[in-house]
Protein backbone atom coordinates (compact mmCIF):
# COMPACT_ATOMS: atom_id res chain seq x y z
CA UNK A 1 0.00 0.00 0.00
CA UNK A 2 0.98 3.70 -0.95
CA UNK A 3 0.88 6.29 2.19
CA UNK A 4 -1.67 8.47 0.84
CA UNK A 5 0.85 11.10 2.40
CA UNK A 6 3.13 9.87 -0.93
CA UNK A 7 0.26 11.13 -3.15
CA UNK A 8 1.02 14.68 -4.25
CA UNK A 9 -1.59 17.31 -3.75
CA UNK A 10 -1.75 18.50 -7.36
CA UNK A 11 -1.67 14.84 -8.67
CA UNK A 12 -4.96 14.14 -6.59
CA UNK A 13 -6.33 17.72 -7.57
CA UNK A 14 -6.04 16.80 -11.11
CA UNK A 15 -7.47 13.29 -10.94
CA UNK A 16 -10.74 14.89 -8.62
CA UNK A 17 -11.64 17.28 -11.28
CA UNK A 18 -10.91 14.57 -14.22
CA UNK A 19 -13.47 12.36 -12.53
CA UNK A 20 -16.00 15.42 -11.30
CA UNK A 21 -19.72 14.13 -11.20
CA UNK A 22 -18.65 10.96 -12.41
CA UNK A 23 -19.53 7.57 -11.62
CA UNK A 24 -16.70 4.61 -10.95
CA UNK A 25 -16.94 1.20 -10.13
CA UNK A 26 -14.61 -0.80 -7.99
CA UNK A 27 -15.22 -4.52 -7.72
CA UNK A 28 -13.51 -5.90 -4.39
CA UNK A 29 -13.47 -8.83 -1.82
CA UNK A 30 -14.76 -8.02 1.21
CA UNK A 31 -11.59 -8.86 3.21
CA UNK A 32 -10.31 -5.92 1.68
CA UNK A 33 -12.79 -3.28 2.75
CA UNK A 34 -11.00 -2.43 6.03
CA UNK A 35 -7.76 -0.10 6.18
CA UNK A 36 -9.23 2.95 5.42
CA UNK A 37 -8.36 2.70 1.38
CA UNK A 38 -11.53 2.89 0.58
CA UNK A 39 -12.79 5.79 2.41
CA UNK A 40 -9.83 7.62 1.29
CA UNK A 41 -10.98 6.91 -2.80
CA UNK A 42 -14.50 8.12 -1.57
CA UNK A 43 -13.68 11.11 0.36
CA UNK A 44 -11.73 12.37 -2.81
CA UNK A 45 -14.23 11.83 -5.17
CA UNK A 46 -16.97 13.49 -3.34
CA UNK A 47 -14.71 16.37 -3.44
CA UNK A 48 -15.96 16.20 -7.24
CA UNK A 49 -18.87 15.20 -6.66
CA UNK A 50 -18.28 12.15 -7.95
CA UNK A 51 -20.33 8.16 -7.07
CA UNK A 52 -17.95 5.64 -5.99
CA UNK A 53 -20.33 2.29 -6.39
CA UNK A 54 -18.22 -0.84 -4.27
CA UNK A 55 -18.87 -3.81 -6.04
CA UNK A 56 -17.83 -6.63 -2.99
CA UNK A 57 -17.49 -9.91 -3.37
CA UNK A 58 -18.39 -12.43 -0.87
CA UNK A 59 -18.30 -16.23 -0.41
CA UNK A 60 -21.25 -18.43 -0.29
CA UNK A 61 -20.87 -18.70 3.67
CA UNK A 62 -20.80 -14.73 4.25
CA UNK A 63 -23.92 -14.51 2.17
CA UNK A 64 -26.08 -15.93 4.50
CA UNK A 65 -28.78 -13.29 5.36
CA UNK A 66 -28.24 -11.03 2.31
CA UNK A 67 -30.93 -12.58 0.25
CA UNK A 68 -31.55 -14.98 -2.07
CA UNK A 69 -29.20 -14.35 -5.08
CA UNK A 70 -31.42 -12.65 -7.59
CA UNK A 71 -33.88 -11.48 -5.43
CA UNK A 72 -31.91 -8.43 -5.10
CA UNK A 73 -33.03 -6.85 -1.91
CA UNK A 74 -32.02 -3.39 -2.18
CA UNK A 75 -31.82 -1.02 0.76
CA UNK A 76 -28.88 1.05 2.09
CA UNK A 77 -27.08 1.60 5.53
CA UNK A 78 -24.33 4.02 6.53
CA UNK A 79 -21.02 3.13 5.54
CA UNK A 80 -18.20 4.42 7.51
CA UNK A 81 -17.79 8.38 7.06
CA UNK A 82 -21.50 8.84 7.15
CA UNK A 83 -21.84 8.40 3.41
CA UNK A 84 -25.10 6.04 2.60
CA UNK A 85 -25.20 2.93 0.89
CA UNK A 86 -28.34 3.25 -1.16
CA UNK A 87 -31.47 5.10 -0.70
CA UNK A 88 -33.68 2.00 0.43
CA UNK A 89 -35.12 0.43 -2.83
CA UNK A 90 -37.15 -2.60 -3.01
CA UNK A 91 -37.60 -4.64 -5.97
CA UNK A 92 -39.66 -7.40 -4.92
CA UNK A 93 -42.23 -5.62 -7.36
CA UNK A 94 -41.44 -3.77 -10.47
CA UNK A 95 -42.93 -0.66 -11.16
CA UNK A 96 -43.89 2.58 -9.26
CA UNK A 97 -43.68 1.02 -6.04
CA UNK A 98 -40.41 -0.37 -6.26
CA UNK A 99 -38.74 2.71 -4.61
CA UNK A 100 -39.50 2.36 -0.73
CA UNK A 101 -39.24 5.07 1.68
CA UNK A 102 -37.37 8.17 0.83
CA UNK A 103 -33.96 8.78 -0.23
CA UNK A 104 -31.15 10.16 1.39
CA UNK A 105 -32.35 13.21 1.06
CA UNK A 106 -35.97 12.32 2.37
CA UNK A 107 -36.00 12.36 6.60
CA UNK A 108 -39.25 10.48 6.11
CA UNK A 109 -38.03 6.89 4.69
CA UNK A 110 -37.53 4.68 7.13
CA UNK A 111 -33.86 4.22 9.12
CA UNK A 112 -31.01 2.37 7.04
CA UNK A 113 -30.46 -1.47 8.30
CA UNK A 114 -26.70 -1.43 8.20
CA UNK A 115 -27.28 -5.27 7.67
CA UNK A 116 -29.10 -4.93 4.83
CA UNK A 117 -27.07 -4.38 1.46
CA UNK A 118 -28.26 -4.64 -2.01
CA UNK A 119 -27.24 -7.97 -3.49
CA UNK A 120 -26.72 -8.47 -7.46
CA UNK A 121 -25.84 -11.11 -9.99
CA UNK A 122 -25.35 -10.86 -13.30
CA UNK A 123 -28.72 -11.87 -14.38
CA UNK A 124 -30.27 -9.28 -12.43
CA UNK A 125 -29.86 -6.45 -14.52
CA UNK A 126 -32.91 -6.31 -16.31
CA UNK A 127 -34.83 -3.43 -17.52
CA UNK A 128 -37.22 -3.41 -14.22
CA UNK A 129 -34.28 -3.82 -11.94
CA UNK A 130 -32.04 -1.83 -13.96
CA UNK A 131 -34.27 1.78 -13.00
CA UNK A 132 -34.40 0.67 -9.47
CA UNK A 133 -30.91 0.42 -9.54
CA UNK A 134 -30.29 3.66 -11.35
CA UNK A 135 -32.30 5.40 -8.83
CA UNK A 136 -30.18 3.90 -5.79
CA UNK A 137 -26.95 4.95 -7.44
CA UNK A 138 -28.23 8.43 -8.26
CA UNK A 139 -29.38 9.07 -4.98
CA UNK A 140 -26.17 9.06 -3.07
CA UNK A 141 -22.26 9.32 -3.40
CA UNK A 142 -21.00 6.42 -2.23
CA UNK A 143 -23.16 2.65 -2.72
CA UNK A 144 -21.89 -0.78 -1.80
CA UNK A 145 -23.53 -3.56 -3.88
CA UNK A 146 -22.67 -7.50 -2.74
CA UNK A 147 -22.27 -10.32 -5.28
CA UNK A 148 -20.93 -14.06 -4.89
CA UNK A 149 -17.09 -13.79 -5.72
CA UNK A 150 -17.06 -16.28 -7.89
CA UNK A 151 -18.47 -13.86 -10.43
CA UNK A 152 -17.62 -10.09 -8.46
CA UNK A 153 -15.17 -8.63 -11.32
CA UNK A 154 -17.98 -9.47 -13.86
CA UNK A 155 -20.64 -8.49 -12.18
CA UNK A 156 -19.20 -5.41 -11.57
CA UNK A 157 -17.92 -5.15 -15.46
CA UNK A 158 -21.91 -5.24 -16.29
CA UNK A 159 -23.13 -3.03 -13.51
CA UNK A 160 -20.58 -0.35 -14.98
CA UNK A 161 -21.87 -0.85 -18.12
CA UNK A 162 -25.61 -0.17 -17.65
CA UNK A 163 -25.25 2.89 -15.33
CA UNK A 164 -22.90 4.35 -18.10
CA UNK A 165 -20.21 4.62 -15.79
CA UNK A 166 -16.90 6.37 -16.66
CA UNK A 167 -14.50 3.97 -15.16
CA UNK A 168 -14.10 0.38 -13.75
CA UNK A 169 -11.64 -0.23 -11.04
CA UNK A 170 -11.10 -4.38 -10.85
CA UNK A 171 -8.79 -4.61 -7.63
CA UNK A 172 -6.72 -8.47 -7.88
CA UNK A 173 -3.93 -9.99 -5.72
CA UNK A 174 -1.43 -9.47 -8.14
CA UNK A 175 -2.12 -6.16 -9.14
CA UNK A 176 -1.84 -4.96 -12.94
CA UNK A 177 -0.74 -6.87 -15.86
CA UNK A 178 2.90 -7.82 -16.41
CA UNK A 179 5.77 -7.12 -14.11
CA UNK A 180 6.55 -4.46 -13.61
CA UNK A 181 2.56 -3.59 -14.65
CA UNK A 182 2.01 -1.77 -17.98
CA UNK A 183 0.53 1.58 -17.19
CA UNK A 184 -1.56 1.66 -20.35
CA UNK A 185 -2.67 -1.05 -22.60
CA UNK A 186 -4.83 -0.84 -25.48
CA UNK A 187 -7.38 -3.84 -25.81
CA UNK A 188 -7.51 -3.57 -29.67
CA UNK A 189 -3.67 -3.76 -30.20
CA UNK A 190 -2.77 -6.05 -26.93
CA UNK A 191 -5.52 -8.30 -26.98
CA UNK A 192 -3.62 -11.66 -27.73
CA UNK A 193 -0.89 -10.82 -24.98
CA UNK A 194 -2.86 -9.41 -22.14
CA UNK A 195 -5.89 -12.65 -22.77
CA UNK A 196 -2.76 -15.41 -22.64
CA UNK A 197 -0.97 -13.05 -19.98
CA UNK A 198 -4.21 -12.43 -17.41
CA UNK A 199 -6.21 -16.24 -18.50
CA UNK A 200 -5.65 -17.55 -15.29
CA UNK A 201 -6.74 -14.48 -13.06
CA UNK A 202 -9.66 -14.72 -10.64
CA UNK A 203 -10.85 -17.91 -13.16
CA UNK A 204 -10.74 -15.58 -16.07
CA UNK A 205 -12.77 -13.16 -14.71
CA UNK A 206 -10.78 -10.11 -14.93
CA UNK A 207 -10.24 -10.80 -18.69
CA UNK A 208 -13.93 -11.32 -19.18
CA UNK A 209 -14.66 -8.07 -16.84
CA UNK A 210 -12.03 -5.51 -18.95
CA UNK A 211 -13.81 -6.53 -21.81
CA UNK A 212 -17.25 -6.33 -20.84
CA UNK A 213 -17.02 -2.80 -19.82
CA UNK A 214 -15.47 -1.37 -22.38
CA UNK A 215 -17.63 -3.32 -24.54
CA UNK A 216 -20.37 -1.49 -22.72
CA UNK A 217 -19.12 2.12 -23.01
CA UNK A 218 -17.22 2.51 -20.10
CA UNK A 219 -14.42 4.42 -21.03
CA UNK A 220 -11.54 3.15 -19.40
CA UNK A 221 -10.80 -0.21 -16.54
CA UNK A 222 -7.95 0.01 -13.84
CA UNK A 223 -6.75 -3.21 -12.03
CA UNK A 224 -4.52 -3.15 -9.19
CA UNK A 225 -4.38 -4.18 -5.96
CA UNK A 226 -6.70 -3.07 -3.36
CA UNK A 227 -4.04 -1.66 -1.44
CA UNK A 228 -3.10 0.34 -3.94
CA UNK A 229 -6.24 1.77 -4.84
CA UNK A 230 -5.61 5.42 -3.84
CA UNK A 231 -2.74 5.84 -5.43
CA UNK A 232 -4.02 4.02 -8.61
CA UNK A 233 -6.61 6.52 -9.29
CA UNK A 234 -5.14 9.69 -7.74
CA UNK A 235 -1.23 9.55 -9.22
CA UNK A 236 -0.43 10.35 -12.33
CA UNK A 237 2.53 7.22 -12.49
CA UNK A 238 -0.19 4.45 -10.71
CA UNK A 239 0.44 1.50 -9.89
CA UNK A 240 -1.57 -1.24 -12.24
CA UNK A 241 -2.37 -1.06 -15.56
CA UNK A 242 -5.58 1.36 -17.63
CA UNK A 243 -7.20 -0.44 -20.26
CA UNK A 244 -9.06 1.18 -22.90
CA UNK A 245 -10.44 0.51 -26.42
CA UNK A 246 -9.53 3.07 -29.17
CA UNK A 247 -8.33 6.37 -28.83
CA UNK A 248 -8.36 7.48 -25.22
CA UNK A 249 -6.74 11.01 -26.20
CA UNK A 250 -7.16 12.82 -29.08
CA UNK A 251 -5.30 16.24 -29.73
CA UNK A 252 -6.85 19.37 -29.72
CA UNK A 253 -5.67 22.99 -29.42
CA UNK A 254 -4.98 25.03 -26.24
CA UNK A 255 -7.21 27.48 -25.21
CA UNK A 256 -7.17 30.27 -22.93
CA UNK A 257 -8.92 27.88 -20.40
CA UNK A 258 -6.05 25.98 -20.73
CA UNK A 259 -3.57 28.24 -19.48
CA UNK A 260 -3.86 26.99 -15.59
CA UNK A 261 -3.63 23.49 -16.51
CA UNK A 262 -0.93 24.13 -18.87
CA UNK A 263 1.15 25.69 -16.15
CA UNK A 264 0.48 23.08 -14.12
CA UNK A 265 1.74 19.83 -16.46
CA UNK A 266 5.23 22.37 -17.71
CA UNK A 267 5.55 23.04 -13.51
CA UNK A 268 5.34 18.86 -13.32
CA UNK A 269 7.23 18.38 -16.24
CA UNK A 270 9.97 20.86 -14.64
CA UNK A 271 10.16 19.00 -11.41
CA UNK A 272 10.63 15.36 -13.03
CA UNK A 273 13.98 17.14 -14.67
CA UNK A 274 12.17 16.81 -17.94
CA UNK A 275 11.81 19.96 -18.78
CA UNK A 276 13.75 23.38 -17.88
CA UNK A 277 12.55 26.02 -15.91
CA UNK A 278 9.87 28.27 -17.33
CA UNK A 279 8.76 31.96 -16.60
CA UNK A 280 4.98 32.47 -16.57
CA UNK A 281 5.31 34.30 -20.17
CA UNK A 282 7.16 31.68 -21.31
CA UNK A 283 4.34 29.11 -20.28
CA UNK A 284 1.72 31.64 -21.85
CA UNK A 285 3.96 31.68 -25.19
CA UNK A 286 4.11 27.86 -25.30
CA UNK A 287 0.53 27.52 -24.62
CA UNK A 288 -0.47 30.39 -27.15
CA UNK A 289 1.26 28.34 -30.13
CA UNK A 290 0.89 25.25 -28.74
CA UNK A 291 -1.46 22.02 -28.68
CA UNK A 292 -2.73 19.82 -26.23
CA UNK A 293 -3.34 15.94 -25.65
CA UNK A 294 -7.02 15.91 -23.86
CA UNK A 295 -9.71 12.65 -22.70
CA UNK A 296 -11.97 12.04 -24.75
CA UNK A 297 -15.00 12.63 -22.90
CA UNK A 298 -13.76 14.92 -20.36
CA UNK A 299 -11.69 17.04 -22.20
CA UNK A 300 -9.24 17.09 -18.79
CA UNK A 301 -5.54 17.64 -20.20
CA UNK A 302 -3.25 14.85 -20.26
CA UNK A 303 -0.46 16.31 -22.26
CA UNK A 304 1.11 19.74 -23.71
CA UNK A 305 3.87 20.74 -26.59
CA UNK A 306 4.72 24.21 -28.23
CA UNK A 307 6.02 25.49 -31.40
CA UNK A 308 8.66 28.07 -31.35
CA UNK A 309 9.35 30.22 -34.68
CA UNK A 310 10.17 33.83 -32.98
CA UNK A 311 13.61 33.02 -32.31
CA UNK A 312 14.41 31.26 -35.12
CA UNK A 313 12.87 33.39 -38.08
CA UNK A 314 15.66 33.77 -40.10
CA UNK A 315 16.72 29.65 -40.35
CA UNK A 316 13.01 29.58 -41.11
CA UNK A 317 12.45 26.47 -38.84
CA UNK A 318 10.53 25.86 -35.49
CA UNK A 319 11.58 24.01 -32.38
CA UNK A 320 9.11 21.33 -30.45
CA UNK A 321 9.24 23.32 -26.96
CA UNK A 322 7.82 22.05 -23.48
CA UNK A 323 6.98 18.54 -25.02
CA UNK A 324 5.21 16.52 -21.41
CA UNK A 325 2.65 13.83 -20.99
CA UNK A 326 1.25 12.95 -17.87
CA UNK A 327 3.08 9.57 -17.11
CA UNK A 328 -0.45 8.06 -16.59
CA UNK A 329 -0.64 8.24 -20.27
CA UNK A 330 2.19 7.41 -21.65
CA UNK A 331 1.41 4.79 -23.32
CA UNK A 332 -1.58 5.90 -25.11
CA UNK A 333 0.09 7.54 -27.49
CA UNK A 334 -0.22 11.31 -26.30
CA UNK A 335 2.90 12.17 -26.92
CA UNK A 336 3.13 10.42 -31.11
CA UNK A 337 -0.33 12.79 -31.17
CA UNK A 338 1.54 15.88 -30.16
CA UNK A 339 4.34 15.79 -31.92
CA UNK A 340 2.50 14.97 -35.52
CA UNK A 341 0.37 17.79 -34.77
CA UNK A 342 3.23 19.87 -34.62
CA UNK A 343 4.67 18.51 -37.61
CA UNK A 344 1.30 19.21 -39.07
CA UNK A 345 1.57 22.84 -37.88
CA UNK A 346 4.97 23.96 -38.45
CA UNK A 347 4.29 22.30 -42.25
CA UNK A 348 1.32 24.43 -42.78
CA UNK A 349 3.12 27.38 -41.44
CA UNK A 350 5.88 27.31 -44.15
CA UNK A 351 9.04 25.66 -41.93
CA UNK A 352 11.56 24.30 -43.64
CA UNK A 353 12.65 21.90 -40.32
CA UNK A 354 11.83 21.39 -36.66
CA UNK A 355 14.35 20.25 -34.32
CA UNK A 356 14.07 19.38 -30.11
CA UNK A 357 16.22 18.68 -27.54
CA UNK A 358 15.70 16.77 -24.57
CA UNK A 359 17.59 15.06 -21.81
CA UNK A 360 14.72 12.18 -21.98
CA UNK A 361 15.73 9.01 -23.23
CA UNK A 362 12.01 8.08 -23.81
CA UNK A 363 11.14 11.35 -25.30
CA UNK A 364 14.46 10.69 -27.63
CA UNK A 365 13.35 7.24 -28.94
CA UNK A 366 9.83 9.18 -29.55
CA UNK A 367 11.45 11.31 -31.65
CA UNK A 368 13.48 8.84 -33.98
CA UNK A 369 10.03 6.99 -34.15
CA UNK A 370 8.50 9.97 -36.01
CA UNK A 371 11.25 10.91 -37.94
CA UNK A 372 13.85 13.16 -36.47
CA UNK A 373 17.51 12.47 -36.56
CA UNK A 374 19.65 12.69 -33.99
CA UNK A 375 22.35 16.17 -34.36
CA UNK A 376 25.16 17.08 -32.61
CA UNK A 377 23.55 19.78 -30.58
CA UNK A 378 26.52 22.54 -31.98
CA UNK A 379 24.36 22.40 -35.25
CA UNK A 380 21.27 23.76 -34.00
CA UNK A 381 20.46 27.64 -34.38
CA UNK A 382 22.81 29.51 -32.06
CA UNK A 383 20.05 31.17 -30.59
CA UNK A 384 18.86 27.96 -28.97
CA UNK A 385 21.86 27.79 -26.58
CA UNK A 386 21.65 31.64 -25.28
CA UNK A 387 21.53 31.54 -21.73
CA UNK A 388 20.94 27.89 -21.66
CA UNK A 389 22.08 26.02 -18.34
CA UNK A 390 25.59 24.45 -18.74
CA UNK A 391 24.84 21.82 -16.60
CA UNK A 392 21.74 20.78 -18.49
CA UNK A 393 23.61 21.35 -21.88
CA UNK A 394 25.66 18.44 -20.70
CA UNK A 395 23.21 15.91 -20.85
CA UNK A 396 20.61 17.10 -23.87
CA UNK A 397 20.48 15.49 -27.00
CA UNK A 398 18.97 16.91 -30.53
CA UNK A 399 17.00 16.35 -33.14
CA UNK A 400 15.99 17.42 -35.93
CA UNK A 401 13.48 16.92 -39.10
CA UNK A 402 13.51 18.31 -42.58
CA UNK A 403 9.61 18.97 -43.15
CA UNK A 404 10.25 17.43 -46.95
CA UNK A 405 10.78 14.07 -45.62
CA UNK A 406 7.66 11.77 -44.95
CA UNK A 407 7.47 10.46 -41.45
CA UNK A 408 4.03 8.96 -40.70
Amino acid sequence: MVDPGAVPAGERAFYVAEFAGATIVVAMREADLGGGEVDRVAASLAQGASRLVLVVGVEPDEATGAGPVGASPVDGGPVGDGTVDASPVDDRSVGDDAVDGGGPGDPSGPPADPGDQLWLTDDDLDPAGLASLWLAVAGASRVTVRTPEARRSVVAAHLAASLRALKLVITDDRGGWGRPPRSFADVRTHRDAYRAQLADRQGGQVVEAVEVALAGGVTSVNLCRADDLDSELFTFDGTGTLFTSGGYVALAPLRIDDLGAVEDLVAQGTADGVLRPRSRLEVARLAATGLGAKVVGSGHLAGVVGLETEAYRAEGVGEVAGLYTVSRFSGSGAGGILVEGLLERAAALGLRAVFAVTVSDPAAELFMRKGFAEVPPESLPAAKWQGYDPDRLRSVRAFWADLDTPRF
